[in-house]
């Protein structure tokens, strides 16, 4: 029985999309410049409506946002710069029957006014290489040769800025002369349709053009005339003063006056320091003491005597000193 049951509710959904998808989509959806083209199936009485959705190029193809849904064939709308690389996409709607999806094809520089030229930039001495390129090749399938690149380059000194100038060329690969070395140069490039400016300005590249060799050699020598210059004159200013105040000079350098002491004088003239007498020693030197302790060594037995009388003799004038 179940089995049965889902028969019947997938039979169902089969008849209900055949029914669905029974109307015919619409024919040729194109951008033509900010303009959604499309036109009507054979089978339109004037009773469809068209649904139209769009999705950024940013985004997965599952995310659709919804426009809007009217019985017109062409939509007019403002395009952005979000929205490069964009597609829309139309399908008829009758009651509960609807269309297959139509898309168109992405959004490029020809619709918009947006788009700006890839450019590179390359710089030698004197000269500068520009090489440019399109975002995509819509405005050349579309215009051909009346599109072209519009150069404009200035120099920077010290912050402020001189006149710009311009070249208008259709080659992708320019080469810009005349370029002072050392100087700093901004270069910025804008599309040219039909001789006027056509979408957005380029970002700004700036680069320092290098010196020739003969400029670098030129410099090197003028900086070395000129420290030879403060070199000399220099030397000449302090020549000058020297001259002028030497006797100051002469002065000021002269060595500090010393006198040397009596002793060295009279080493340096006779050879020899001269002898000082010695302090005597006070009253207070000789003292008493109460008792004299002489150790005598067995071996000296014989001279006992002598010794005994040089012992009193020293002991009889301590005392007396006394």
């Amino acid at each position: 029985m179940i089995r049965h049951i889902c028969v019947g509710v997938v039979l169902t959904l089969l008849i209900n999309m055949e029914g669905t998808f029974c109307l015919n989509p619409p024919q040729d959806v194109r951008i033509v410049q900010s303009v959604l083209q499309w036109k009507r199936p054979p089978d339109d009485d004037g009773s469809f409506l068209y649904t139209l959705q769009y999705k950024l190029d940013s985004k997965t193809d599952y995310e659709w946002y919804n426009v809007t849904s009217h019985n017109g064939t062409e939509l007019r709308f403002q395009i952005t710069s979000e929205f490069y690389g964009a597609v829309f996409r139309v399908r008829s709607e009758k009651g509960n029957n609807v269309s297959e999806w139509k898309r168109s094809k992405p959004v490029q520089c020809v619709n918009a006014n947006f788009c700006a030229p890839v450019f590179k930039l390359s710089v030698k001495p004197g000269m500068a290489y520009v090489t440019m390129a399109h975002m995509d090749k819509s405005l050349q399938r579309e215009d051909g040769e009346n599109v072209a690149f519009n150069i404009s380059f200035w120099k920077v000194n010290n912050g402020g800025y001189s006149k710009a100038e311009f070249i208008t060329t259709k080659s992708e690969n320019e080469a810009i002369f005349t370029l002072e070395s050392g100087q700093n140069y901004c270069f910025h490039v804008q599309y040219s349709l039909y001789g006027n400016p056509y979408g957005n300005v380029s970002n700004q590249i700036c680069a320092i053009i290098p010196e020739t060799p003969e400029m670098m050699k030129s410099r090197a020598l003028l900086y070395s005339i000129l420290i030879s210059f403060l070199v000399t004159a220099m030397c000449g200013v302090c020549i000058f003063l020297l001259f002028k105040h030497h006797k100051k000079v002469k002065q000021f350098l002269q060595p500090l006056r010393l006198e040397i002491p009596d002793h060295y004088q009279e080493f340096f003239r006779s050879g020899e320091f001269p002898l000082q007498a010695c302090p005597s020693p006070s009253s207070q030197s000789l003292r008493s003491y109460d008792m004299i302790t002489v150790i005598e060594n067995s071996h000296l037995g014989q001279k006992g005597q002598e010794e005994e009388q040089e012992k009193n003799i020293l002991t009889s004038r301590f005392y007396a000193c006394s």
